[in-house]
């Protein structure tokens, strides 16, 4: 297929393009002389006939503007939306948006991936084609209490705690055909022009929802044993990476933390009762009006200098009677045992029980061993660049977590970064200019990687995540369709697929860091 469907189809129709103003009408002439009885007659119904052409230029005009002003609407990508019945979804239910592709992956239909947003966004039923243009099924969702007008979740939010992950598990089994709708269609009853091969269902998760899809699989997969992949965009999994207490992008590398041997010395924590919680030049949601935060005493003085030491991030939500600071149990653990907080104990600083169960539902990095035996056909890539989305630490610790993790547990197939052929193949929609410079790793399924080696696999930052995880996505569908578990592929494995890139994105990663709150809900 040509490369031109998905921006036609799916980018909204600019009136500019094809609605102009007519031509400036000309006025009666003016006659200079005395007009003859059949002059006035002529004249009278020159009038008439000039009052009927106006007439239909008026009509004419309006119906090419209202033409116009209905088109973005009409051209918008046609997400089908309904909800689906979950125990955390009230009455209303969940809030599901499918989009159909152009043409199917496959001679035999489409397979299907359920996108998981990052950060702590809320989702929606509806978003910006990605794999659709590649031949997926994809399927949005909104969690509990999230969406966006009328296609807003029943529920509570609990900010991606077991509220959450049951809501991500029961739309699994709706976009695997296990379940149906609150009308009782199942998934291929909603687009009955399209084969969707249910069989070859997979889940991407994007930053933050990386963790949502782990624990889903850990807590709930029996409910779906034959999911059939897991792509993840650069998961923070390991202890206190959700909450970037490593360094990020928008702020520095932890000088507490050491990347050659991946210890963060706790020797240095210390409190400051006048600090705000959250590093000075991060977002501050619930709680910025509270005093007392963790932080590096790197000088050792015992006073925060925001030049010498490096104040603690954390989530800051109201998940109960008040707000609280949610450090990982690791800090908590430390504090309490030089009994930093003093007494009485803030009231926004949770016990380590508190803390420990909050990042249970969060941080998924234990819980991969049960994924992984719930789900015994997952395949699993998981994509990273040498400049993280959000992480700054070189030793990009929260991807081994995942990589290995998922190795060491025994999944079927696991692998850092998609194949060079995949890569490249999306690359195509680039111009040529801008990636003939680029090398693009091309790791072996199954390598062990550490601190040492990992810089090796990265995929270079110059192109922007979209096209890399397009890559992931279709590499894990091919193989499940071909039934091929090599360490390494030669071409791609379906040429003939479209392979349509939508949203190119921007170079380095486009995401909401994972320790930001939501933006604003759009209004309807």
């Amino acid at each position: 297929m040509p490369l031109r469907g998905i921006y036609e189809v799916f980018t909204p129709w600019s009136p500019a393009a094809t609605c102009r103003s007519p031509p400036p009408q000309q006025p009666d002439t003016e006659l200079k002389f005395l007009p003859s009885a059949l002059d006035m007659v002529r004249r009278a119904a020159y009038k008439r006939a000039m009052m009927k052409l106006k007439l239909i230029l008026a009509l004419t005009l309006t119906g090419a503007i209202l033409s116009c002003a209905a088109a973005p609407e009409e051209r918008r990508a046609p997400w089908v939306r309904t909800f689906i019945p979950s125990t955390v979804g009230g009455e209303r239910g969940l809030a599901v948006g499918v989009l159909p592709p152009l043409t199917p992956r496959y001679a035999d239909g489409a397979p299907v991936v359920v996108f998981v947003p990052g950060g702590a966004d809320r989702g929606a039923a509806e978003g910006q084609p990605g794999a659709a243009g590649f031949g997926f099924v994809e399927v949005r969702f909104a969690f509990p209490g999230g969406g966006r007008g009328e296609w807003t979740s029943g529920g509570a939010y609990d900010h991606r705690g077991p509220a959450c992950i049951r809501a991500l598990a029961d739309v699994i089994k709706f976009a695997s055909g296990q379940s149906a709708d609150k009308e009782g269609r199942r998934i291929g009853d909603m687009i009955p022009k399209i084969k969707v091969l249910t069989g070859i269902t997979g889940i991407e998760g994007s930053s933050h929802g990386g963790n949502a899809c782990g624990l889903a699989m850990a807590t709930h997969g029996a409910e779906f044993r034959d999911l059939a992949f897991y792509a993840s965009m650069e998961s923070p999994y390991g202890e206190g990476a959700v909450n970037v207490e490593l360094g990020g992008r928008d702020d520095r590398l932890n000088p507490a933390y050491n990347p050659e041997t991946g210890v963060l010395d706790l020797s240095k924590l210390a409190w400051d009762p006048n600090l705000q919680p959250g590093p000075a030049k991060r977002w501050r949601g619930a709680g910025s009006g509270l005093k007392g935060s963790l932080f590096f005493d790197m000088d050792g003085d015992g006073k925060f200098s925001e030049r010498a030491d490096f104040s603690v991030n954390a989530f800051s939500f109201d998940d109960g009677p008040s707000v609280k600071i949610w450090y990982t149990p690791r800090l908590i653990r430390a504090a309490d045992a030089r009994k930093l907080f003093g007494e009485p104990r803030p009231e926004h600083i949770p016990t380590l029980a508190e803390a420990s169960e909050f990042w249970h539902w969060r941080d998924a990095e234990a819980s991969i061993p049960n994924a992984v035996r719930n789900c015994p056909k997952l395949a699993v890539i998981v994509y990273a660049n040498e400049r993280d989305h959000v992480q700054i630490a070189p030793d990009h610790p929260h991807i081994l977590a995942q990589v290995e993790g998922f190795r060491a547990a025994g999944a079927r197939f696991v692998r850092l970064n998609a194949d060079r052929t995949y890569v490249e193949r999306v690359a195509a929609n680039f111009p040529r200019e801008r990636v003939a410079s680029l090398k693009f790793p091309d790791n072996d399924a199954g390598v062990a990687w550490t601190r040492t080696n990992i810089r090796t696999g990265l995929e270079p930052a110059e192109l922007p995540l979209t096209l890399y995880m397009k890559a992931v996505v279709c590499e894990l569908a091919d193989r499940v369709h071909a039934r091929n578990w090599s360490k390494n592929l030669g071409p791609v494995l379906y040429p003939d697929a479209p392979w349509m890139l939508p949203n190119p994105g921007r170079p380095g990663g486009n995401q909401r860091p994972a320790g930001l709150p939501p933006r604003p809900q759009r209004q309807p």
